[in-house]
């Protein structure tokens, strides 16, 4: 039993070194979350191709689903960008996501109008996603 023990603690310090950042967890759920807003967004041209039911009801749910998808990401990503920001001192990343989540906002409530929320949840969901993907691989460090 005895090496058994000494394997494990001659093994303990490479595993540790291993261990993700305080932050990534958050910017990985916020890169999940924003992904998923995303595939719903670009869903709906075609389920509008494959049939009038499917489409229809990602047309009625649209909104309501950007709300909460909204709602839930707020908290995450504000988080989750103010270490990476603490972090890197990144203020193009934090840009970048507070942007974003501002699209997302300006999108979801319709400031321009219904027909924009598609495009403006896009283009706020790629920015919130390149800022949390920055964040992750900590690669901005001379912006």
């Amino acid at each position: 039993m005895r090496p058994f023990a000494k394997r494990n603690a001659m093994t303990a310090p490479e595993s540790s070194t291993l261990q993700e950042e305080p932050g990534q967890r958050l910017d990985r759920a916020a890169v999940f979350l924003s992904s998923l807003c995303l595939l719903h967004c670009l869903a709906i041209p075609f389920a509008l191709l494959l049939g009038p039911l499917s489409g229809q009801w990602l047309v009625d749910t649209e909104t309501p689903v950007h709300w909460l998808l909204l709602a839930i990401a707020l908290p995450i990503s504000m988080i989750a960008l103010w270490r990476g920001f603490r972090r890197h001192r990144s203020a193009l990343t934090m840009s970048l996501g507070v942007s974003g989540l501002l699209f997302m906002f300006i999108g979801v409530s319709h400031v321009f109008g219904e027909s924009w929320e598609i495009a403006l949840t896009v283009i706020g969901v790629t920015g919130l996603l390149v800022a949390h993907v920055r964040n992750m691989l900590g690669q901005h460090r001379h912006d």
